[in-house]
């Protein structure tokens, strides 16, 4: 009832600007969203056809050697359907896809595939496969209106947010998906926008659910996200952002960003923070009462044809308690794929680099071979992260972790595979403690050797 008359409210309120369109096109958005077609009646078809191969081991203290912990083929495919804005004002974007593990000998819970259980609170250790099936993973209205340089613009039904906010998606191969609605306003360089939904799903679980706190019993009626970012012609941009989830927690970040010219060089602060809505130590909360927060800088440089990165993360995320987090997670809803965050880190070197006190260092370089090899498409890279000084309640013993990885991709240039692609992704991951996996440290595992090898080829008409 509360989502159809938000969807009512929104309607009503976007009717009123609708005889103000015109021809401008939707200016471009930080998070991916269905391809928009520019003119003409037809809606734009598109998709990708992915193959991903798996082999991790992870150690493990009790029996003192290496298991295999994930080791599965999958193939699966999307279709994506755009179209036109109608009028100029009103269109409609869908998006289904499909998966089935082609081979799957250790965990079923694996991500790339649909978990053997329907929600995030309640697994079955006992499944020993991961289920094949098909979801909708987007399928919402989508409305603009636009005048000179103003526009207004919105989308109601199961969406990914693309406007400044707290609130993002999980992501496999496909993003997670929400229900609710998002409407925003940009104007030259001020981009503002609104979110609220009711329930969720990660892209491994095939149907929405309701959020929950982290009891797994307590429901979480909405949660909703307001952010608003500036864009300047000098390539400097500034976001800020705050939300809520219904009585449980709260989240905002600060975002300021440089892009030179040519894109070259790459500058980044980032503070994103969360607190639970009730400021006390319960062992219910997330944080105990404490706001937990976490500071973000990058730089990259890119003179042809290398990529050169160089990030640092440091945490807080104070618990006094066994039972709080101890780890920040820049989430309105506490649980592993119960929602997430518009958090930008992402290393690919296993670990989260997130428990409180922690601090982290990532290296990573990365060259085009088109130069030595004389044919276009190649490239490879090394990058390697180190974490010390994570300190939790009731663990003595200080966090000390790091990894490396090595990567090499080829992408089609040109011809009837154009833009395909395969890329191979191996991690060696050392956690330096004696704690077992998921102990203590609450968001940490032990030692892991991890081979990834994914093939894309996407297809439209």
């Amino acid at each position: 009832m509360k989502f159809r008359v938000s969807i009512l409210c929104f309607l009503i309120l976007f009717h009123a600007r609708l005889a103000l369109a015109s021809n401008e096109t939707a200016p471009a958005t930080e998070q991916g969203q269905a391809t928009e077609p520019e003119q003409g009646l037809l809606p734009a078809v598109s998709g990708n056809l992915f193959y991903f191969n798996r082999h991790r081991k992870r150690y493990d203290v009790g029996e003192g050697r290496f298991r295999d912990n994930l080791r599965h083929q999958t193939l699966q495919g999307n279709v994506d359907i755009s179209t036109p804005f109608y009028a100029d004002v009103v269109g409609v974007d869908l998006g289904l896809f499909g998966t089935t593990d082609l081979a799957n000998s250790a965990s079923p819970d694996h991500e790339m595939s649909f978990f053997p259980w329907s929600v995030p609170w309640s697994p079955d250790w006992s499944k020993r496969d991961a289920r094949s099936g098909t979801s909708l993973y987007r399928a919402h209205l989508k409305l603009r209106q636009v005048s000179g340089d103003r526009q207004f613009w919105g989308k109601v039904g199961y969406f990914q947010p693309s406007g400044p906010g707290v609130i993002g998606v999980n992501w496999s191969l496909m993003p997670g998906t929400y229900r609710g609605l998002e409407t925003g306003l940009d104007k030259g360089p001020l981009s503002v926008a609104f979110a609220w939904a009711d329930q969720y799903k990660a892209p491994w679980f095939s149907d929405l659910y309701h959020f929950r706190r982290n009891d797994g019993q307590t429901r979480v009626d909405h949660l909703w996200s307001l952010g608003a970012r500036l864009r300047f012609a000098s390539g400097f941009s500034a976001e800020a952002a705050y939300g809520e989830s219904q009585g449980f927690l709260r989240s905002a970040h600060l975002k300021f960003k440089y892009n030179s010219p040519g894109e070259k060089v790459y500058l980044s602060y980032q503070l994103y923070g969360m607190a639970d809505r009730d400021e006390s130590d319960s062992p219910d909360n997330q944080y105990g009462g404490h706001v937990a927060h976490q500071h973000y800088l990058a730089a990259a440089w890119r003179p042809a044809p290398w990529v050169l990165r160089a990030e640092f993360l440091h945490t807080r995320a104070p618990s006094s308690q066994p039972q709080h987090a101890g780890y920040f997670a820049y989430r309105l809803i506490g649980r592993y794929g119960g929602a997430n965050g518009a958090y930008e880190p992402w290393w690919d070197n296993r670990s989260d680099w997130n428990h409180n006190r922690e601090s982290a260092v990532f290296l990573g370089v990365s060259r085009s071979l088109d130069d030595l090899l004389g044919v276009s498409g190649f490239t490879v890279g090394l990058s390697g992260a180190v974490g010390w000084g994570g300190r939790v309640h009731g663990v003595e013993e200080r966090l000390r972790e790091r990894a490396w990885s090595a990567d090499l991709a080829y992408a089609v240039p040109d011809g009837p595979l154009k833009n395909a692609r395969i890329s191979l992704h191996y991690t060696r991951y050392d956690n330096k403690t004696n704690q077992p996996s998921w102990t203590g440290y609450n968001n940490l595992f032990q030692d892991e050797r991890d081979l990834k090898i994914l093939l894309v080829i996407p297809w439209g008409l």
